[in-house]
Formats: structure tokens, sequence, C-alpha cells
């Protein structure tokens, strides 16, 4: 799917790729995404916490954007879950870029449980904004 902003989120099921992980016989599950526009960029907020900068690969290739944990979940003999909500297992996202974005200039950081990706719009399409008068 290519969105019309810039970026759109590119479904891929099974194998662990697109909207889901690698459960390790659990349900695929999936970390929530936010999206900011700003004029002059975008940015992908990943709530992952319990991480750290080393747990995450990220990938360009073509125009397609890949965010990837592999952790495997830590198997326990002691204690039972009665609820189990949160995970710290495995997943993949993957996100379409268009050529609004420059892919040359995108970064990341991991702070506070949030990997914060920019996505600097390219030059030409920055969003120019000026006020007209009324006459």
């Amino acid at each position: 799917m290519h969105h019309h902003r810039g970026y759109g989120h590119h479904h891929r099921h099974g194998h662990g790729r697109g909207h889901g992980g690698y459960g390790h016989g659990h349900r695929p599950f999936s970390v929530p995404v936010n999206v900011r526009e700003f004029d002059d960029r975008y940015e992908l907020h990943v709530i992952a916490p319990g991480r750290t900068r080393e747990d995450f690969t990220l990938e360009i290739a073509d125009d397609l954007l890949t965010i990837k944990v592999q952790q495997p979940e830590r198997a326990t003999d002691e204690g039972q879950w009665q609820r189990y909500e949160f995970r710290l297992g495995s997943f993949e996202r993957s996100f379409e870029l268009s050529d609004k974005i420059d892919a040359d200039g995108i970064t990341a950081a991991y702070e506070a449980g949030i990997l914060r990706i920019t996505l600097p719009k390219r030059e030409d399409r920055v969003t120019q904004r000026r006020r007209l008068d009324l006459v």
C-alpha cells in the first residue's frame, strides 16, 4: 500500500513479516506505531519498552523501511502468569517510503521505550506555507 502522505504501512503476513512478529508458538503480535507529519519531516514512534538500542535492526531496501527485533521470549518454570498482556518477543514492521522522503537522511534514536525514526522530506517536497492578504 502506498500512502499519499509520504509513507505507507506495508503489510505482509506470515514468516514474521509485516504487521505481526515471530511469536515462537504464540500468535504474532504487533507493536503500536504513531506517525506524525511536520512541514519538513515525518516521525515514526514505535512503542517498544524494555529494549536496548542493540535489540533493533533497521534496514532500507528499495523503498521499504523495515524495523526488526529478534528476541526470543524467555521460558521459565517459575510461577504461572495470571494475566499476560505485555510481551517482549520479536517483531517486524515495514513501511513503504514514497518519493517525498530523503532516504539518505533517515535517522533513528531509542529513548524511554520509544524508537523515534525521523524521515526527512526531500527539499523540493517540504511543505511551503505563506499567508495571503485579503484585499
